[in-house]
């Protein structure tokens, strides 16, 4: 019976601690593939790539034709989110293709997609399936999913 106060003591000393790690400020799900077209992307959206950095995000930047992309290892998702700056890209290289990317949306990740009047038909698919369809008169869309 004289251990139920301690261990209430504890517990309501620990709550701030259990509170915070659930903010929205701090997420937990923190590390985002981020492919580009070229690397130039990095520095002409620095503003947006610096505001996820600075929310607690890792990025890790690749080209979109880099052949070592990989979603998952041994099962498990390697990263939290994708991001897609790459609207010409007409195929991933490694073990990245269409189906990967909808199985990683479909799992419950992030994707946000860049496109444009000349993105790719891979592009335009990835958007398709996640409902959203391209036409010559959308130029420089973002799609958040």
């Amino acid at each position: 019976m004289a251990n139920r106060p301690l261990t209430f003591l504890t517990f309501l000393s620990l709550l701030p601690l259990i509170c915070l790690s659930f903010s929205l400020e701090n997420p937990t799900d923190r590390r985002i593939l981020v492919l580009l077209d070229d690397l130039a992307i990095k520095s002409s959206h620095s503003i947006f790539f610096k505001s996820l950095q600075t929310r607690g995000f890792e990025l890790d930047f690749k080209l979109a034709d880099d052949p070592k992309i990989t979603l998952q290892r041994y099962g498990q998702y390697l990263y939290d989110g994708l991001v897609l700056f790459s609207p010409t890209i007409e195929r991933f290289e490694g073990s990245l293709n269409l189906a990967a990317v909808l199985d990683f949306v479909d799992s419950g990740r992030d994707l946000i997609l860049s496109a444009d009047v000349n993105s790719s038909d891979l592009i335009r698919n990835i958007a398709a399936d996640c409902g959203v369809d391209f036409d010559e008169v959308n130029v420089d869309f973002i799609f958040y999913y």
